[in-house]
């Protein structure tokens, strides 16, 4: 069955934003004499902001409170999220699929305040998405692994997919796979991070694997060949 529907990630699929969450991150474990590792940061990718503090402070055994968590790493964020940048091949494709009509979703784990921020610098580009679905720290929904917000984003979907197989979800995190493979849907991976520190059973069942968005062909999937082959 060919794809109709499309479906993205934001932080460090589209959006070069890895590098900034590691540094914010260290900056706030320093003080303490905690190095913030690349396993505590693939638990907390695609989680909100609450449960990814969560983590943090519990695997680090950092002394504060969630509400501190939340304080301080959101002081560090409003200064840098502003300068993120689109990854290669990201632009390209959204316009692409834009041009084709192809619908196209964003389920990201940052609340709406933050996405605002880290889309700032390219509005129009982020007004083809609809709908996009983010995570407030409160948030009630379950977060990926969960596959709750693939499931929101498909049913928002102006004109939502016939079944989920339908839908090409876009990711670079463990969590956001699982929740695409749970919602019944397809899933290419473009890692952020090496691809040794993945789970080897991501590595399997994901449908496609891609070491950038510039290698990824519509065709593959039954979506309109980019023009300038």
């Amino acid at each position: 069955m060919n794809i109709t529907h499309c479906i993205f990630d934001l932080d460090g699929l589209l959006l070069d934003t890895e590098s900034i969450y590691t540094e914010c991150m260290q900056q706030l474990c320093a003080p303490y004499g905690k190095n913030f590792s690349t396993e505590t940061k693939l638990e907390m990718m695609g989680k909100s902001s609450l449960e990814a503090g969560q983590i943090l402070i519990r695997e680090l055994n950092l002394p504060m409170t969630d509400e501190e968590f939340l304080k301080k790493s959101n002081e560090l964020y409003v200064q840098a999220f502003p300068s993120a940048e689109l990854l290669p091949g990201a632009e390209r494709l959204i316009q692409h699929l834009a041009n084709h009509n192809i619908p196209m979703a964003i389920g990201t784990g940052s609340s709406h305040e933050l996405y605002t921020l880290k889309t700032s610098g390219y509005r129009e580009l982020f007004k083809l998405f609809d709908p996009v679905i983010c995570t407030d720290a409160t948030e009630i929904r379950l977060t990926k692994p969960e596959p709750d917000i693939f499931l929101a984003c498909a049913e928002k979907f102006p004109n939502p997919p016939l079944s989920m197989s339908q839908c090409l979800v876009f990711e670079d995190g463990e969590n956001g796979v699982r929740a695409a493979l749970s919602a019944g849907m397809k899933v290419v991976l473009v890692p952020s991070l090496p691809l040794s520190t993945y789970d080897t059973w991501i590595l399997k069942h994901v449908t496609l694997t891609l070491d950038s968005l510039l290698k990824f062909d519509p065709t593959d999937f039954g979506l309109p060949p980019f023009d300038d082959n």
